[in-house]
């Protein structure tokens, strides 16, 4: 198996189609337990932070053509924005009750695994490096709140444990699986905005863009056209 083969077998476990599933799986895990209801109530709002911002900065500019100026950047990173929030808080998750040392080695390997993600966007060129980093600082942050929120002692230990591994279950059903939300924003885009068409990163200025808004040659999948491009 050649490398590429390898980068879109992680960039896969940044899709939606795998890590909604857990999400959702883990909010409602800790809304049905009354020791961590607050947690999941909590947890549940994050994640609706997360989607909601990255997909109102993909919607900005496919029907308003909104964007930083100066960036190649057309909506923020699915991809690494949703990594970033929930393999790091999985892992501290499922690591709840061991030692300090063996919590932060946990938390360590969720945010790398987040980083493979990222790496894969970019190497794939899934994605313009401002929209990859971005993302990303975008899902730490999120993460970053979330944990501190929850640091006092005693509530993720209520919620961890090996029973936690439960979550990991949608990946078995659903790793592989693509999730067409840049499709469905392209429709939703439509209707808010009333134009016949959405933009592309082809409307981008060709100093921010360079010359390149067709295929990738180094990526079977093609990158610049929004609207074939994956979270």
């Amino acid at each position: 198996m050649d490398m590429h083969a390898w980068w879109w077998r992680i960039t896969a476990l940044g899709d939606s189609a795998v890590l909604l599933p857990i999400a959702l799986l883990l909010a409602a895990w800790l809304l049905l337990r009354a020791g961590t209801r607050a947690v999941g109530w909590w947890w549940l709002g994050v994640l609706c932070v997360d989607v909601g911002v990255v997909a109102l900065s993909k919607l900005l500019y496919m029907g308003w053509g909104l964007h930083p100026p100066g960036l190649d950047f057309v909506g923020l990173c699915g991809h690494c924005a949703l990594s970033f929030l929930i393999w790091p808080v999985l892992s501290a998750l499922l690591a709840a009750r061991q030692s300090p040392r063996g919590r932060l080695l946990a938390l360590l390997s969720g945010a790398l695994l987040a980083l493979g993600v990222t790496v894969s966007r970019l190497t794939l060129d899934a994605h313009s490096p401002s929209e990859a980093v971005l993302g990303t600082l975008w899902g730490a942050l999120l993460a970053g709140v979330f944990l501190w929120h929850e640091r006092r002692p005693g509530r993720l230990q209520q919620a961890g444990g090996w029973m936690a591994l439960a979550l990991l279950l949608p990946l078995l059903l659903t790793y592989g699986r693509v999730m067409p939300s840049n499709r469905i924003l392209e429709v939703i885009a439509r209707e808010v905005s009333g134009h016949a068409r959405i933009y592309t990163r082809c409307d981008l200025p060709r100093a921010v863009r360079g010359n390149d808004c067709g295929a990738s040659p180094r990526v079977r999948k093609p990158r610049r056209d929004v609207s074939l491009r994956s979270a």
